[in-house]
């Protein structure tokens, strides 16, 4: 029975049984419900009340940097190659000295991003495991071939050469490592797969619940140990911290550091961090790392978006600051940290070389339609928090370890 009936027909209350009677006969002749009173939308400003404090320059370090003979920059996902180790590629480029970029996974689980590129919209259909890695084929197809395309348009802006993939599963380098601490090396690691899932946000079970491959932590551990070993002993690794809040860069940095430490000669490594250990007091570590923190995290309201044509890229300005320098999170023990000074060219500038390199990665930022149609002012949907812009600074950050000369 409708609450409205519950009320006329309460004895208490002092309405006639027969306007009871008659709001019975209306309502089961099919007349309609009252209507229902939606709450207006309401979207979070985009205009930071106060103006965030730029951070002092750190003293930079540029020549223990890029003091070694060459650079191996081994990535868990397309992007992190950029968003951490941009200026370290360059710099090296520029020194004429040799640079390999090795990207572990294909990227290929993040849900809201396929959803978006698939749909135009987060309201879609989510994507299918062929969706999301399909190279049997030669057409770009699916998301896992959109990322491979961005990486090698990103290295190409750099100056660097085409990257080496891995082809691991995203989520795949947790997973390995996960096996490998309990003794399981040959497990083989999974796609992802949505298909079965209303909606991104209640998808759990859809990471790491597609097709099985046949990579596994013993075949990963052979791969960057082959790697590393065939590098110059004075190369300088570049990679991500194990302390890193992803699990797959956590992973990576901890499959790095552990083959490294086991090698005759182990090689320097400079960790960076892209996602920060902890949340703090927001959803998500990404909407306060790396600062100033997200006027509105996660934002991935398209009706927001549509109302305000110019919504996205004022959220998106308020963590862009160019001149401001890199740092670490101060969330957990990195490490001291040792500081690059970029090339101005990188990051000074609509015209800046990172920037561009960033901009690469269109269906991270949330510009990249399978079909090719996208509603404008959607477009940097999935960064409307400015979190990869947010790398484009005038250094970067890292923890540089150097193995003990004198060790014998």
């Amino acid at each position: 029975m409708p609450d409205i009936l519950r009320t006329l027909l309460r004895p208490a209350r002092f309405f006639h049984l027969s306007l009871a009677v008659i709001l019975v006969a209306a309502l089961t002749a099919g007349c309609a419900e009252p209507p229902v009173v939606e709450e207006a939308l309401v979207c979070p400003s985009p205009i930071a009340t106060v103006e965030p404090a730029a951070p002092p320059m750190p003293s930079c370090d540029n020549e223990k940097l890029t003091s070694y003979d060459a650079l191996l920059v081994v990535t868990p996902h397309p992007d992190d190659e950029v968003l951490a180790f941009a200026g370290l590629i360059t710099e090296y480029l520029a020194q004429g000295k040799p640079v390999e970029v090795v990207v572990s996974t294909d990227g290929d689980a993040y849900c809201n991003a396929c959803q978006f590129w698939k749909n135009s919209s987060v309201t879609g259909a989510t994507c299918s495991a062929e969706d999301l890695s399909n190279f049997a084929t030669p057409e770009i197809d699916s998301f896992a071939e959109v990322r491979h395309a961005e990486s090698r348009a990103a290295l190409e802006i750099l100056g660097a050469g085409l990257p080496t993939f891995l082809g691991y599963p995203d989520t795949g380098l947790a997973a390995a490592w996960a096996n490998f601490e309990n003794d399981e090396l040959d497990k083989r690691v999974t796609r992802s797969d949505f298909s079965a899932c209303a909606g991104c946000e209640t998808c759990g079970e859809g990471y790491g619940g597609g097709p099985e491959t046949d990579l596994s932590a013993s075949a990963l551990i052979e791969t960057i140990t082959a790697r590393l070993s065939a590098t110059p002993e004075g190369t300088l690794v570049a990679t991500t911290h194990w302390l890193d809040g992803h699990g797959d860069h956590a992973a990576l940095g901890n499959f790095v550091k552990t083959i490294n430490q086991d090698l005759s000669s182990p090689r320097a490594i400079a960790f960076g961090v892209i996602h920060a250990h902890t949340a703090k007091d927001t959803p998500h570590s990404d909407c306060w790392y790396p600062g100033p923190q997200a006027l509105a995290c996660p934002c991935a309201v398209e009706d927001c978006a549509s109302q305000d044509p110019g919504w996205i890229a004022r959220l998106r300005d308020h963590r862009y600051r160019p001149e401001w320098p890199a740092a670490l999170p101060d969330d957990a023990d990195y490490g001291p940290e040792t500081q690059l000074c970029i090339a101005e060219d990188l990051f000074r500038g609509e015209n800046a070389k990172k920037l561009a390199a960033i901009e690469s990665y269109a269906s991270q930022l949330g510009f990249a339609a399978r079909d090719g149609a996208m509603p404008a002012a959607l477009g940097g949907l999935m960064d409307c928090n400015g979190y990869l812009i947010s790398f484009v600074r005038s250094t970067e950050a890292f923890f540089l370890f150097e193995p003990d000369k004198t060790a014998t």
